[in-house]
């Protein structure tokens, strides 16, 4: 083949191969950043996955020493109460510990001052090993070495628990750095008598860390739970500097992050910014004292294997380019004519006609399947428009049903107000808004020989199921209310009704009262609903007492208790569902108990339809935006 053949101004071939070498090129580009990010990211998952292996074993070999050593002070403290009456004998138990725990450099029992008269005001067995590794004693407390006032001796005593101390130079004791961990031992009466410890020298810990070879060019440190450095590259830091201090001044988030996690006991990896260059910092806590292993490492070590594949890929790119111009001109010339037949048949698809006439393929290749794969397409598209159609249907047959349904339950409450214009003696308002089409909220009302009989409910759950509940509720109501005048008898009968072949297990809350609008006496019986509040006249809200008795339809047979108080004239009684005070924003939060008693405070001297008003719009203020979660239903009956 000869180049002016390929690149031939009249050629289609020359033409199409020209135009897929430069859309090759941009998608080798693109696919070559691409691949080089996700190596990157591969580069550094594994980097990190070998970073946290090696410190969870590190991390791993630590708390098991500490363990050793917890389970060897546990094992041994039973001998300390057994022994008392020895004092002398205290000293063969430190000596058994650091015998049956090589780990163990240092023991003492520590009783509280003047325990022994015999011993003194200090007297606290010390055992130690020497610089040949020969166990030793010595009586450790004196007026130089007052224990009683150290961290490893007081801490434990303060929390009524083993503890293991921050890391320290026992100037006068072992003469090392060294963490102690020390157990509280109390008598038969609950009182402190000594304390029994166990010394591990930090020198081990330190070469454990600094045994951490993750990386060719990093370096590992270890920091306490109070932040101090216990293994650091720079041995004046340790013990005298903390991660706060080392860094003072450095607001960089990454740097906050990791100290927080550092110091509370949590694992991760940051992305620092030093002086010499961005630095990755692997992190990871041990349990049992919550320190923190560190591992840094430059960032271009980790990605230097990444460099070194980005020069092959492209050495290996620009081969596979000039391959590709080779082979696409012969190709090309077959391909063209069938795709440019594809091509007319999708555009009359995209148009509608679904039946076009596909063009004839003999070849058994990726042709023959786009052909198949047009040919399934077709038949999805009509077998999907048809089910759309019949979708589009039955949706919009269930939203017409859903808004029947949802007139048809607001018709069943009393939504006329004011409720009784031809009566100065009572104010009543009322409104309902259900979550969805359709609700479980309930209210109803009415006046009888100078009595007004009201109820608010609440059924369990939203939608159909509920509204059912709701709409058998006030119908009961109205016929139970007709023959019965005590609320305790109203409510039995309603739950005996609702309990009566409850297979679904729904129930509904409520507060059932009749008003005597004569001398102001109201008989009210609650079943499980939010109590009311009363509005008195001088602006105080305060909760109605109200026995909770059970929600309505949970057992049948059971005995509501009803209760009884006074309504004096321009008092106000203020029924509600937990659809107001639940309501929440978008953060979750409640609208509370508190703004309600605060909202009617503020409109105390208001009339109800515009303490009910102000309600809801303070709800859908505090909602702001947020979808509404459950139905909300508010009664405001004022006694005049």
């Amino acid at each position: 083949m000869k180049i002016n053949k390929i690149t031939h101004k009249n050629s289609i071939s020359g033409r199409l191969t020209l135009r897929v070498l430069i859309v090759s090129a941009i998608i080798f580009t693109l696919t070559f950043t691409l691949f080089v990010r996700m190596a990157a990211n591969k580069v550094r998952q594994e980097a990190t996955k070998h970073a946290h292996s090696e410190l969870s074993n590190t991390v791993h070999q630590i708390d098991a020493v500490l363990k050793a050593v917890e389970t060897a002070v546990e094992n041994t403290a039973w001998l300390v109460p057994y022994r008392l009456s020895s004092p002398d004998f205290m000293y063969a138990i430190t000596e058994r510990l650091l015998q049956n725990n090589r780990f163990i450099c240092g023991s003492a029992v520590a009783f509280e001052p003047d325990y022994y008269a015999s011993e003194g005001h200090y007297f606290s067995p010390y055992s130690y090993r020497d610089e040949n590794g020969k166990i030793c004693s010595k009586q450790l407390g004196n007026e130089t070495y007052d224990y009683h006032y150290m961290d490893w001796y007081q801490i434990p005593k303060l929390l009524n628990e083993s503890y293991w101390s921050e890391p320290y130079y026992d100037d006068g004791g072992g003469e090392m750095m060294m963490t102690t961990y020390s157990k509280p031992l109390y008598d038969e009466f609950g009182n402190l008598y000594a304390v029994i410890t166990a010394d591990l020298s930090l020198e081990w810990l330190t070469e454990l860390v600094e045994g951490i070879h993750a990386f060719d060019n990093s370096f590992n440190l270890m920091v306490s739970r109070n932040a101090s450095y216990i293994v650091h590259p720079n041995h004046d830091l340790i013990l005298n500097e903390t991660i706060y201090s080392s860094t003072y001044g450095d607001d960089d988030e990454s740097l906050k992050k990791m100290q927080y996690d550092m110091v509370h006991c949590k694992p991760g990896e940051v992305l620092r910014d030093m002086a010499d260059g961005k630095y990755f910092v692997f992190y990871s806590p041990v349990e049992t004292t919550c320190w923190s292993v560190a591992v840094v490492c430059p960032r271009t070590e980790l990605y230097l294997g990444v460099k070194r594949l980005r020069g092959m890929l492209i050495i290996l790119g620009v081969i596979a380019l000039m391959l590709m111009i080779f082979l696409s001109y012969y190709g090309i010339r077959k391909i063209v004519a069938p795709v440019e037949d594809f091509s007319g048949v999708a555009k009359q698809i995209a148009k509608g006609d679904f039946n076009a006439q596909l063009p004839e393929i003999q070849s058994e290749d990726e042709l023959k399947e786009l052909h198949d794969s047009f040919e399934y397409l077709q038949t999805s598209l009509v077998k999907y428009i048809d089910e759309l159609k019949s979708t589009t249907a039955n949706k919009e047959r269930i939203e017409s049903e859903l808004r029947i349904a949802r007139g048809i339950q607001m018709g069943m409450i009393p939504k006329s107000f004011p409720a009784f214009p031809d009566r100065d003696d009572v104010s009543l308002v009322a409104k309902l808004v259900p979550a969805k089409e359709v609700g479980g909220d309930l209210y109803d009302f009415f006046i009888e020989n100078d009595k007004l009989y009201f109820i608010i409910g609440d059924v369990s759950g939203k939608g159909i199921p509920a509204s059912l509940v709701m709409a058998v509720t006030c119908r009961l109501f109205r016929s139970v209310a007709s023959y019965l005048d005590r609320p305790e008898e109203i409510i039995t009968s309603l739950n005996n009704s609702l309990a009566d072949g409850n297979d679904s297990n729904m129930f509904c809350t409520a507060f059932l009262g009749i008003l005597d609008l004569k001398i102001g006496s109201l008989l009210y019986c609650n079943a499980g609903h939010n109590a009311p509040y009363i509005i008195e006249k001088d602006g105080k809200v305060s909760a109605m007492s109200v026995t909770p008795n059970l929600p309505l339809g949970l057992f049948s047979g059971f005995l509501y208790e009803g209760q009884e108080t006074r309504i004096e004239k321009d008092m106000m009684i203020y029924l509600f569902t937990d659809g107001v005070n639940e309501a929440e924003n978008i953060e979750k939060e409640q609208f509370s108990d508190e703004r309600l008693i605060s909202l009617l405070k503020k409109h105390s001297s208001d009339t109800p339809r515009v303490i009910i008003d102000e309600t809801f719009a303070e709800v859908e203020r505090h909602a702001d935006g947020a979808d509404q979660s459950d139905d909300i239903t508010v009664m405001c009956i004022k006694y005049c």
